[in-house]
């Protein structure tokens, strides 16, 4: 009889701060990177049972245009459950809530026992208090990163790092060719 049940992390739950994650793609020289998001999905997850997979982002308010909405729609078709604030600042370029909103259901998923392993994909230093509550729960953190994109930090305190830059998650487009599905402004923010 085993100490530790065979399935004590089965159940897991992706958190995947999209910005963050897009932003550490590189365009070299006339080449664009795209990420598939399905595939990032189905690696980080592996045999294990994929509870749900969230996407944070920001998006314009209702009834303007958003170039965001036709990804997040295409990211919500294929499974994902795209938590999306209204909280872009174009001045300053950059988002707002969208870490802390993270931060909360990463938390509370935790809480309500809703997974056993909880995978942060962002490079984000931000994170390491909701993951420090997350692992005093009981409960098990995977961070996936591009290494352009984390620090040391975030890594230590990850019971697991996953470098993306080592998956095949990529494909490649010529500039002049590629039709970009992310708005333009996200690759910024």
């Amino acid at each position: 009889m085993s100490l530790v049940s065979k399935n004590r992390n089965n159940k897991v739950m992706l958190f995947i701060d999209l910005r963050n994650v897009v932003k550490s793609v590189e365009t070299v020289e006339s080449v664009y990177f795209k990420l598939d998001f399905y595939t990032l999905a189905r690696q980080l997850t592996g045999q294990r049972e994929l509870v749900a997979a969230y996407v944070f982002d920001t998006r314009k308010p209702y009834g303007d245009d958003d170039p965001s909405k036709k990804f997040h729609d295409k990211l919500r078709y294929n499974g994902f459950r795209v938590i999306a604030r209204e909280s872009y600042d174009p001045n300053r370029k950059e988002q707002k809530e969208v870490d802390v909103a993270m931060a909360c259901e990463l938390v509370v998923h935790a809480l309500r026992d809703h997974y056993d392993v909880a995978i942060v994909v962002s490079g984000d230093r931000d994170f390491i208090p909701a993951i420090q509550h997350v692992q005093a729960a009981g409960k098990r953190v995977e961070v996936a990163a591009f290494s352009n994109s984390i620090g040391g930090e975030l890594i230590r305190t990850a019971d697991e790092f996953h470098e993306l830059g080592h998956m095949p998650l990529l494909s490649m487009n010529n500039l002049s060719e590629a039709s970009f599905d992310m708005p333009a402004d996200a690759e910024g923010a």
